[in-house]
């Protein structure tokens, strides 16, 4: 309530046609000037505390509520303010909580983040922060403060490549990943802090569709799992005595993949529910398979008119991550494949046989754009051959290739160091 009180001012003061006293008139102005003076103090104190939608005259707009309740409020396109952490954040890094409810920056390449929070909201309030952190490289470590829980049960240690490492979260990037957001919480004013991420799986849903070598890839940790790209299931439509079976597209079918067939086996010496390894894939709908890698064809019979239903279905694999990854990259210049399975590399130096090895850039002669390969043999003047199967950590066969040369750059990447991926093949029900 105001303060403002007009009982003391006179409003038939003076009297007309009178000769009135002066005295009324300074009672009059004594209580208007003090009147006054309360609605500027009151003003002045609405200035300091009421919310307002722009700066009244005179005065810089603050609307910091202070911690003051407001309920039973219904709200409209509210939005979260930002705050730019920096470029190339590394080292130890304050996040300042009232600069901005979302914070993002970029972190250093092979650099270490401490990160340290201030200014949370007082004890018996939930007080958050969204931290948006573009990550250069796998390199780069990100170490959270002591008071953020690394109970599995509370918050850090659910997230992705996260570590205990001297009591605190720290944490890299998984493979292929340049972006991690969190929410960062607490209600006793950052004694305690939990974190959630919320473009990232935890670890107990971390299982991901990708490429998956056997020495893994810069960001790999030990905890994750991953799967092949799915093989579709192949209807044969029927055999012939060169063994060939025949199906509507091979296009996913190489060398030495596994396959069980499912249904009724239009050859009797074709067991369903038995692992096969295909040998040959001829053309674009005829294929054949080996009881082994390696092996010779089995013989077929030959059916054009099979009378039930028969099915190929190719393995694919589940993938366990075991350790942390610790292998070294060397990155060759392809000069040309030819058919004999050849390719030229600008050297061979530190190459190993049966090491993963991934083509990128103008791929010719056959080789696909980023897929898993594996070093067969090495041979003089710079030439390997590769296989598209690894089996107890030997190449299976080589692979057959047509005589090119790149246009513009190939690379060859291979990957020398621990196996720390382990497979699991998925058979049909």
């Amino acid at each position: 309530m105001s303060n403002i009180n007009t009982n003391g001012i006179n409003t038939n003061y003076p009297t007309p046609g009178v000769n009135n006293s002066s005295q009324g008139f300074r009672d009059n102005f004594a209580s208007i000037k003090t009147n006054l003076n309360t609605a500027g103090t009151e003003i002045t104190d609405l200035q300091s505390k009421v919310v307002v939608k722009q700066a009244l005259a005179n005065s810089t707009i603050n609307n910091d509520m202070a911690n003051t309740l407001i309920s039973n409020a219904l709200t409209r396109s509210f939005r979260a303010s930002t705050y730019n952490l920096g470029g190339a954040i590394s080292g130890t890094v304050t996040v300042n909580t009232s600069l901005g409810d979302v914070q993002y920056g970029t972190v250093a390449a092979n650099s270490n983040v401490t990160l340290q929070f201030g200014n949370w909201a007082p004890t018996g309030t939930q007080s958050n922060v969204q931290l948006l952190l573009s990550v250069n490289d796998s390199n780069s470590f990100i170490s959270f403060p002591g008071e953020l829980l690394v109970n599995n049960n509370n918050g850090g240690m659910i997230l992705e490549n996260s570590a205990n490492v001297g009591g605190y979260v720290t944490i890299s990037a998984p493979y292929g990943v340049t972006q991690l957001d969190y929410r960062i919480t607490t209600t006793d004013c950052g004694n305690t802090l939990t974190i959630e991420p919320f473009n990232r799986p935890t670890q107990s849903t971390q299982i991901i569709n990708r490429v998956v070598p056997p020495t893994g890839f810069q960001g790999d940790t030990a905890g994750a799992v991953a799967t092949d790209s799915s093989f579709d299931q192949l209807s044969l439509t029927s055999s012939n005595a060169s063994d060939y079976f025949v199906t509507g597209n091979t296009a996913q079918l190489y060398t030495d993949l596994p396959v069980v067939f499912t249904g009724v086996s239009m050859e009797s010496n074709i067991t369903v529910g038995t692992t096969y390894y295909v040998r040959n894939v001829v053309n674009s709908t005829q294929f054949t398979v080996s009881t082994s890698i390696g092996g010779a064809n089995v013989n077929l019979a030959g059916n054009g008119s099979p009378t039930s239903a028969m099915y190929a279905n190719p393995i694919t694999n589940l993938y366990v991550c075991t350790d942390t990854y610790n292998a070294t990259t060397y990155a060759k210049t392809v000069s040309a494949t030819n058919s004999s399975g050849n390719i030229t590399l600008s050297n061979t130096t530190s190459l190993a046989n049966n090491a993963p090895i991934i083509f990128t850039g103008d791929v010719v002669g056959g080789l696909v754009a980023n897929q898993l390969y594996y070093i067969k043999t090495i041979g003089s003047g710079g030439n390997v051959t590769i296989s598209r199967t690894r089996t107890n950590g030997v190449a299976g066969t080589a692979l057959t290739l047509t005589t090119a040369t790149p246009s513009n750059t190939l690379t060859a990447t291979t990957y020398i160091g621990t196996d720390i991926w382990k497979k699991l093949p998925l058979t049909p029900w």
